[in-house]
């Protein structure tokens, strides 16, 4: 009897464990579409920071998705100033952009060509804080993508500026994290409208939302 017993629960265990892998790699697969429908459509540029895909569309919006999650799109309602080493702008490594008001700086070294298209690199910010293994990829809108060494490897464009800031800022957006549940369980998509200061990183000043179907 105590054979049987302990043959019972193991087929009852490995049965818990295949639905165990069978849902986990069935989980949410409308979000995985999600996420390659937007990367199918015509953009400005995909930049790729630890678990978070940011995609700069061409309605002038930033949409980031965690993993394969949508989080939000975004866009910064002031202009965001900044100016390149032009000396080492075509340089493989230590591309400095600078905020002129603030001095606060952006470097990326360490530039890989990986066989996806993608760029890798390191992203140093003023703050201390250095980003891995960042990725970029020029925007399939383009009419000309980026040549290794002839042109620039990365752009250096407001929504990859913009996409640093937004993640170096993500405990500042805390305060629209409720609004965005909301929003999220409407079905709606939402839109936040950040306003950030002369600083890159010291503080988001204001984010209204908008919720979109």
């Amino acid at each position: 009897m105590k054979k049987i017993t302990k043959s019972l629960l193991g087929i009852f265990l490995l049965a818990v464990t295949l639905h165990s892998c069978s849902t986990e790699s069935e989980e949410n697969p409308a979000a995985s579409q999600e996420l390659e429908q937007e990367l199918a459509l015509e953009n400005g540029g995909v930049l790729k920071i630890q678990s978070a895909t940011y995609i700069f569309k061409n309605t002038g919006e930033t949409a980031k998705f965690i993993s394969q999650d949508r989080d939000f799109n975004f866009k910064f309602v002031n202009e965001l100033s900044f100016e390149a080493n032009q000396q080492n702008k075509h340089a493989v490594e230590g591309l400095k952009i600078t905020n002129p008001e603030t001095e606060e700086y952006l470097i990326f070294s360490h530039f890989e060509e990986l066989k996806n298209g993608f760029v890798k690199f390191d992203a140093e910010l003023s703050t201390g804080e250095v980003l891995r293994s960042v990725m970029y990829k020029t925007g399939n809108s383009n009419a000309s993508s980026n040549k290794w060494h002839d042109e620039p490897v990365i752009g250096v464009t407001t929504p990859v500026i913009g996409a640093m800031i937004e993640f170096s800022q993500e405990e500042q957006l805390r305060n629209c994290r409720a609004a965005l549940q909301v929003c999220a369980n409407t079905n709606g998509v939402p839109t936040v409208a950040l306003t950030n200061g002369k600083g890159w990183f010291t503080s988001i000043e204001s984010c209204a939302l908008e919720c979109h179907d």
